[in-house]
């Protein structure tokens, strides 16, 4: 019988089998698609992967993250899971995304690769304040709301209790503005907005805002004082006023009354700054006029509203205990 040496064979045999694995190894195909080519700052761009590859690659073409600086810039790009891959843009510009598409053998002694790529527009046409505030009242910041769609309202009290002191607010304060772009240009009053700067809120502020697609939008802030009142008495005897530290619009009051008084018909008098109303339970008190039942703590609430503009309006309630 004729013998075959199988040492002889063996390293054909595993040449043929190399020679297989490397036919098999095939060409990637690298395709992609989004719904649109022009988005706005922070706006998800989704890539969907609709090629053949074992790995796939995606470099948006940003700053640290474009294919052309791959090798000699050591810029990179994000592996792709399960074919989606989603991005925002916090710059506008135009951008060249790059598709890697990559196929490897065991070990990945060989590789294979195609790349495609799509155009990217990305606008910045947002002038969007996303917070308004005053960021140093003594040791607070205060925030100003945004009632509509161009006014914002911030409302400063007119002390804070700091450290067993009672110090008046100035209306001059500095402003913390946050906006939607940074390639947004802010103006206050027709100047360049600075963090560093105490501006005067005794009258609305324009602050204009101007986008680098060259859209402009135009706000207003207004400021109010939380009212309170300057006189508050029972039957003569001047109320006693306890503010909140950290709750400008909240406060307690406490009368004290001869024993004996009858609590349940009691008539306030006090007095408010020019145009500012107090109500209880809705009600319009008036002073010297309004009998109130204050055999139980009474909340008064003192509403203070801007000059010809009924929807900007500032309140604080103060609870008054009768003892």
């Amino acid at each position: 019988m004729k013998t075959v040496n199988i040492f002889k064979i063996l390293p054909f045999f595993v040449l043929l089998v190399s020679a297989c694995v490397e036919e098999e190894l095939i060409m990637p195909v690298a395709s992609v698609e989004v719904s649109k080519t022009v988005y706005g700052i922070n706006e998800s761009v989704v890539f969907n992967f609709t090629g053949q590859a074992q790995q796939v690659a995606i470099f948006p073409g940003d700053n640290t993250h474009n294919y052309d600086l791959f090798e000699s810039g050591g810029n990179t790009g994000f592996v792709v899971n399960k074919g989606t891959f989603s991005y925002a843009y916090k710059q506008p510009g135009t951008y060249k995304v790059v598709v890697v598409a990559s196929n490897y053998s065991e070990g990945a002694v060989n590789m294979l690769k195609d790349t495609t790529s799509v155009m990217i527009q990305v606008i910045d046409d947002d002038v969007t304040i996303k917070s308004l505030s005053c960021p140093r009242v003594l040791y607070d910041e205060i925030a100003a709301v945004s009632v509509n769609e161009t006014d914002w309202l911030v409302c400063l009290p007119q002390r804070v209790l700091f450290r067993g002191q009672q110090p008046n607010i100035p209306s001059t304060q500095r402003l913390a503005v946050k906006l939607a772009s940074d390639s947004t240009v802010l103006l206050v009053d027709g100047f360049a907005f600075s963090a560093t700067k105490n501006y005067q809120l005794n009258n609305p502020l324009t602050l204009s805002l101007t986008a680098h697609a060259g859209n402009v939008m135009q706000y207003t802030l207004y400021m109010l004082r939380l009212p309170e009142f300057s006189v508050f008495k029972l039957n003569g005897v001047d109320g006693v006023l306890t503010r909140s530290e950290f709750n400008y619009d909240k406060m307690t009051m406490t009368v004290t009354l001869p024993a004996g008084t009858d609590k349940t018909k009691l008539v306030p008098e006090f007095t408010l700054s020019q145009g500012q109303e107090v109500f209880v339970n809705d009600m319009l008190i008036r002073s010297a006029v309004s009998e109130i039942d204050f055999s139980m703590p009474v909340v008064f609430r003192i509403r203070n509203t801007y000059p010809d503009k009924s929807y900007l309006i500032a309140e604080t309630e103060v609870t008054v205990s009768v003892l």
